[in-house]
């Protein structure tokens, strides 16, 4: 039989993961307003960072 999980500890709202994920994001929308040229590459960054936080929670 498995032990239940401790019910006393709080579970995070948010994953350390997810909040990396919501932090990029971030910073890549005020890059992007600063400097509208460079939406492109900041978009593939991002979309790059988020694949690669995929694959560790793999």
């Amino acid at each position: 039989m498995r032990a239940r999980p401790n019910q006393a500890e709080p579970k995070p709202l948010i994953s350390t993961r997810a909040l990396l994920i919501v932090l990029v994001a971030a910073g890549a929308a005020a890059l992007t307003a600063l400097a509208p040229q460079a939406a492109i590459p900041i978009g593939v960054g991002v979309g790059v960072v988020t694949l690669l936080a995929q694959i560790v929670k793999d």
